[in-house]
C-alpha cells in the first residue's frame, strides 16, 4: 500500500506476525510440565529439557561419595538419598514432600555432591546461597524448577521455617515477584540445604520434612580424593550419572517418608524447650524427679517454676499446673486425688524404662536415643 509518497505503509509488526499464515500460537496459554507428555497440545511447556543425554558408564566414584562421605557409611540414608535422586528423573512432576539437610564442616563434599544433578538440570536447577531467595517474600527462583542446592543456610529462624514448610511439601506455591500479581504455580521443586553450623533447623518435636546428615570429613583434607572426583564429574559424570537413575529400581521408595537420622534427632533434641525441654531433663537423669515414685501436682509445678528460672525464663504457677498437667496427660500418666482434699491432686510415676519410651513417643524418636 502506497502513502502517497511512493513509500510502502509499514504494518504495525504484531498484527503482520497475527496475519502471518506460518505462525505458531498456543492458545492454551503456558505451563511447566516436566513430563512432557501431560502437556496439552495447544499450550506452551516452558520445561525445556535435560542438558544431557544418559550415558551408560562408571557411577561408582559418585556412589562412593553418597555412601561414604555424604551419608557417613548408614546405609538407609544412602538407599533413600539415591531413591530421593532417581524419584527426581524418572517422576519428575511427582513432588515428595522431603528436602535433604547437609550438616558438616567445610570441604566434606556437599557442594560436589550437588554438582552433577545441576549440570543435568541445567535452567532447572539453580544454586544459591541462603535460604532467603527461596522463603523470602521474592520466591522467583522457584519458578519452573526441579530442584534448588542452597548453601550457607540457617533454618533455625521460625519465620523461614515456616515459609519453607509449604514449598517443600506442597504441590502449588504462590509466586510473588516484584512488580507483578501473586501467580499459583505448580510446585515440583526439590531442595538440598547445605550448612557449616551446629545447628540448622527449627525442627519441631515430629518433624519429618528432612532428611538430616553429617557428612564425614575423612576427606576434607585430602586434594587427590576430590581430584579423582571433578575428573569424574568433568568427564561425562552427569551423563552416566543420570542414566543410572533413570534405571534405578524406585518401586519401593516412599518419596514422603525419609529415615530419621541421628542428626536430625539431634536436631529435635536441641530445639526443645519449656515444658518439653524440662521433661527431657527430668526423664534423661538415672532417678527422674527425685527418684519419687508418687509426684504431687503442685510439687510438679514448683520443680518446673524453679527450673524455669534458672533457664532464665518466668513461668507463672498457673501456667506452670497447666504446661505440666497437659505434659502428663500426653504421657499417659493420670492424675489422681482432689485439690480441696488430703494433700491435692498427685501422680503415681511409672518406671524409668516406661517414662523413656513414653516420652520418646511423643518425641518420635527410638527409644535408645533417650536411654543412654
Amino acid at each position: 500500500m502506497s502513502d502517497g509518497h511512493g513509500r510502502g505503509k509499514r504494518k504495525n509488526q504484531g498484527q503482520a506476525w497475527l496475519e502471518w499464515p506460518g505462525k505458531n500460537i498456543k492458545l492454551g496459554g503456558t505451563g511447566f510440565f516436566p513430563d512432557p507428555k501431560k502437556c496439552p497440545a495447544d499450550a506452551l511447556n516452558f520445561y525445556r529439557g535435560l542438558q544431557v543425554k544418559p550415558m551408560a558408564g562408571d557411577v561408582k566414584p559418585y556412589l562412593d561419595h553418597l555412601r561414604y562421605v555424604i551419608c557417613a557409611g548408614h546405609e538407609p540414608s544412602f538407599r533413600y538419598l539415591v531413591g530421593w535422586m532417581a524419584h527426581l528423573f524418572q517422576k519428575p512432576d511427582v513432588k515428595p514432600s522431603v528436602a535433604i539437610v547437609l550438616k558438616s564442616v567445610e570441604g566434606t563434599g556437599k557442594g560436589t555432591m550437588a554438582e552433577p544433578l545441576l549440570r543435568i538440570l541445567g535452567s532447572h536447577g539453580n544454586k544459591t546461597n541462603g535460604a532467603y531467595a527461596i522463603a523470602g517474600r521474592f520466591n522467583g527462583l522457584v519458578a519452573n524448577r526441579l530442584l534448588i542446592f542452597a548453601d550457607e543456610v540457617d533454618l533455625t529462624d521460625k519465620h523461614v521455617a515456616d515459609r519453607l514448610k509449604g514449598i517443600i511439601s506442597e504441590t502449588t506455591v504462590n509466586l510473588e515477584r516484584k512488580g507483578l500479581e501473586i501467580e499459583p504455580l505448580p510446585n515440583y521443586c526439590r531442595l538440598i540445604f547445605a550448612s557449616n553450623h551446629a545447628r540448622v533447623l527449627s525442627a519441631g518435636i515430629r518433624e519429618r520434612r528432612y532428611l538430616v546428615l553429617e557428612p564425614s570429613d575423612g576427606f576434607a583434607q585430602d586434594p587427590g580424593y576430590f581430584r579423582r572426583l571433578w575428573h569424574w564429574i568433568n568427564h561425562d559424570g552427569p551423563a552416566k550419572l543420570l542414566n543410572y537413575l533413570l534405571i534405578v529400581d524406585i518401586a519401593d521408595f516412599d518419596p514422603y517418608r525419609c529415615p530419621q537420622t541421628a542428626a536430625l534427632i539431634a536436631e529435635k533434641l536441641g530445639n526443645l524447650s519449656g515444658v518439653n525441654q524440662f521433661f527431657y531433663h527430668q526423664i534423661a537423669k538415672a532417678e527422674p524427679f527425685g527418684g519419687r515414685p508418687r509426684i504431687r501436682a503442685t510439687e510438679l509445678v514448683d520443680d518446673f517454676v524453679s527450673w524455669s528460672a534458672e533457664e532464665g525464663e518466668k513461668v507463672s504457677k498457673a501456667a506452670a499446673a497447666n504446661l505440666t498437667g497437659r505434659m502428663m496427660a500426653k504421657l499417659g500418666i493420670q492424675v489422681h486425688g482432689r485439690s480441696d482434699r488430703g494433700g491435692g491432686k498427685y501422680y503415681d510415676l511409672p518406671e524409668r524404662s516406661e517414662l523413656v519410651q513414653r516420652f520418646a513417643f511423643l518425641l518420635d524418636i527410638p527409644v535408645e536415643e533417650l536411654d543412654q
